[in-house]
Parts: structure tokens; C-alpha cells; sequence
């Protein structure tokens, strides 16, 4: 009877002895390398926790501590506040013997993001100011569509990149180091990045402040896209050009000096430097963008030509001018355009109108408003409860995109 009684708990012991061990999840990050085996983690809590207090109190020798956690280092100066560390591999018991080629996987460290491939063998933490080009360049061992497949997380435009984040930059077969670089036929400088086009026999260095679009303004032989795939880690927007690294700005055939534009009758005078691209040739007066300029900003400024005009003579610059670049020079005159504003301050027989007006304010005027700054003909017309329409007729000089509403100067808000 006594025997029957004993028996469910009999068979419940034996069934907890058989149950494999729970592994213990790490509370903090993992080192890389961490021993793969590893089934019971302890963190390190403060900085009295060391190598001797892991050892103590979990019964390790110094060797065993360190093989199941290469990343402290025999010196244990490798330890990190808040980092998980092994203190037990196999369950506490014996590691097989066997020479098997397990495909041990690394364990991954925190934080990561969502989608990161399973089989990564090396990561990367993110720092501020990081781009997917960036890292691509860093190692040169991968290209950039594979670090996005192994991190699907970041997008393909790798606006989902994270600081402070781990990344697969590694996975079985990706090689450990760089490719060393092949001298060209002419016998290229170092240092350069990788993907250097091979047939290249011009280079120049790059310097701090340097840009893409610079280097391709300074040596005027060869265009944007020329660059790029001459010089591929840059990447597509140029982000990863370094400076003291010599890039590629020729190949056979590309012309060795700038090409020069040969007048018919009469030279043009020689513009300033820097400019963009597609400015106009027979421009004669220029204006240095500086912080705070606009297009419409230096329209009013100069008074002497329409945005319609800028935007024609500096076509780089776009329809919406988001292509102004701070230190160039832009073209604000051709051959025919004013170098003053209009001086008409009062239109014919409008005795009564405030001066400085705008040129061609109707004279039968009774109310006026000076322009400010901020002011813009919708911002007006709405202050006074007008129309464009009625605006525009009343100051026909400002257009109708009020592209030359004067600051400083009278315009006519009602008759």
C-alpha cells in the first residue's frame, strides 16, 4: 500500500531529473564571441564585479571564464557594467570531444533591429553620423545590397539606420579583411577606397570640406556621374568621401584641362569661382550666395531682374531653387540688365503717394503699405482683405508670382 502511495512522486522526480535544463536569457548585452555553448549567464551588476568575483562564485577557473568569454581579455580589463557574461557552458557538464565542423552561431548582441539575418557571424554598432554607404566603405567586404538583405530593418534607403544599434556586417564565406588594392598601369597613391575604377590615371586627394560636386567643379573634365562610378564607395550621394584619400578624376581619354568656351565676337568676362553648372554664358555681374539667401530673397535684393530671369540664367539652381549652394556665385545680370533699381519714386500726377512706391502703382491710390520683412502679396492681400486680382491690377510692376515685391517700398492696397 506504502509502495503505491510513493510511486507518482517516484515517477515525478525522475521525470524532473530527465527534463533538459532552462537556459538563463541574459539580462544585458553580449559581448561578440561569447562562447555559443553557453546555457547560464550572470551580469555584471557594478564595477566590483571582476573576473575574481565571477571565478569565486561560480566555481571557474580563470581559463574557463575567459574561453567562454574571450571579449574580457586575460587582463579582465575587457569587462562592461551591465553586460551579460557566461558562467556555465553544456549545462554544467563535460563539452563533447568530437571534432565536428559545427556551425556554431555567434551570439547576437543588443540592441538590434527586427529581420536580422540568422546566420551573422559579425556585427557593427552604429554610431551617430553613420550611413549605409559609410559602413559598406568601413569594411569593404560586402556591398551595400548585401548589408540591407542582411539588415532588411534599415529600408533600401537605409533611412531606418539607428545609432547605438548593432548590425550584421558579416555572415560564413564573407571575407575578414579588406581587398588589398591593385596598382593601376601608372602606378596608383595611397590610400583609396575600394571599387576604384582600374583603368584610371589621374587622382587627386581629397581635403577636409570637400564634396563631390567640388572636385568635379574643379577640374571641370568630367561630369558628376563620371565621378561616381569612377569612385563607387563614395556612394550615390556622396556621402562617404574622405578626406587624405585619393580618388579617381581620370581615364584614358578624359581631356586634361578644361575646356574652353571660344567667343565669336566679343570675350566674355571671365566669371568667379565657384559656380553650378549651366549658368549663363554671357553673364556679366555676379552675386556670392551667403547664409539666409533665397532665390526670391536676392531677386528683391538686386531689384534689376525677375526670379522668371535668375531661375533662366542659373538653371542649377531648380524650379523650387533647392539647388542654391552656400559660397558660390549665381548670375544676376546679362548684357541689358539694369545695375539700379527703377528710381521712380512717385507715379506721374500722384502727388499724395508715400515714397519710395513701387514703380507702376495705379494713381488713383488712397491707401498705401510698406513692405517689410516677411511680406509676401498673399500675406498682404490677406491683411487688407483684398484680391490678387485687385492687387495685381493696382500694382501691375510686382507680377503675379511677386517675384519683385520691393522691401522698404509702397505698394498700393486700395483705391
Amino acid at each position: 500500500m506504502l509502495l503505491q502511495s510513493l510511486l507518482p512522486y517516484s515517477l515525478l522526480l525522475v521525470a524532473a531529473l530527465a527534463s533538459p535544463r532552462l537556459t538563463r536569457r541574459q539580462d544585458g548585452p553580449v559581448d561578440p564571441g561569447t562562447a555559443a555553448d553557453c546555457t547560464w549567464y550572470d551580469t555584471a551588476l557594478d564595477k566590483t564585479y571582476t573576473c575574481e568575483w565571477f571565478e569565486r562564485n561560480w566555481g571557474l577557473t580563470h581559463e574557463q571564464f575567459v574561453s567562454y568569454n574571450p571579449s574580457v581579455k586575460d587582463d579582465c580589463s575587457g569587462i562592461k557594467v551591465g553586460n551579460s557574461y557566461c558562467v556555465e557552458v553544456n549545462h554544467g557538464q563535460p563539452r563533447p570531444t568530437t571534432t565536428t565542423t559545427t556551425s556554431t552561431s555567434t551570439p547576437k548582441p543588443s540592441p538590434t533591429q527586427t529581420g536580422l539575418i540568422d546566420t551573422c557571424t559579425t556585427f557593427y554598432l552604429a554610431v551617430a553620423g553613420d550611413t549605409c554607404d559609410k559602413i559598406v566603405a568601413k569594411y569593404g567586404t560586402f556591398t551595400t545590397a548585401e548589408f540591407i538583405s542582411w539588415n532588411p530593418a534599415v529600408g533600401a534607403d537605409c533611412s531606418g539606420l539607428w545609432a547605438k544599434t548593432y548590425y550584421c556586417v558579416g555572415i560564413p564565406g564573407t571575407p575578414t579583411t579588406k581587398p588589398t588594392t591593385t596598382t593601376t598601369p601608372t602606378g596608383g597613391p595611397s590610400p583609396t577606397q575600394t571599387g576604384i575604377i582600374s583603368t584610371c590615371n589621374s587622382f587627386y586627394m581629397a581635403v577636409a570640406g570637400d564634396t563631390c560636386d567640388k572636385i568635379v567643379a574643379k577640374y571641370g573634365t568630367f561630369t558628376l556621374d563620371h565621378f561616381l562610378s569612377w569612385n563607387p564607395a563614395v556612394g550615390s550621394d556622396c556621402s562617404a568621401l574622405w578626406a587624405k584619400t585619393y580618388y579617381c578624376v581620370g581615364v584614358p581619354g578624359t581631356p586634361s584641362t578644361k575646356t574652353t568656351t571660344t567667343t565669336t565676337t566679343t570675350t566674355t568676362p571671365t566669371g568667379p569661382s565657384p559656380t553650378q553648372t549651366g549658368i549663363i554664358s554671357t553673364c556679366n555681374r555676379y552675386h556670392k550666395a551667403v547664409s539666409g539667401d533665397t532665390c526670391a530673397g536676392i531677386v528683391k535684393q538686386y531689384g534689376t531682374f525677375t526670379l522668371d530671369q535668375f531661375l533662366s540664367w542659373n538653371s542649377a539652381v531648380g524650379a523650387d531653387c533647392s539647388g542654391l549652394w552656400l559660397g558660390y556665385y549665381y548670375c544676376i545680370g546679362v548684357p541689358g540688365t539694369p545695375t539700379q533699381p527703377p528710381t521712380t519714386t512717385t507715379p506721374a500726377g500722384c502727388t499724395s503717394a508715400p515714397t519710395p512706391t513701387q514703380p507702376g502703382a495705379v494713381c488713383a491710390c488712397k491707401k498705401w503699405h510698406k513692405v517689410v520683412s516677411g511680406n509676401t502679396c498673399d500675406s498682404i492681400q490677406k491683411q487688407y482683405g483684398i484680391t490678387a486680382a485687385d492687387f495685381n491690377q493696382w500694382n501691375p510692376q510686382v507680377g503675379t508670382s511677386c517675384s519683385t515685391l520691393w522691401l522698404g517700398y509702397y505698394v498700393c492696397v486700395g483705391v
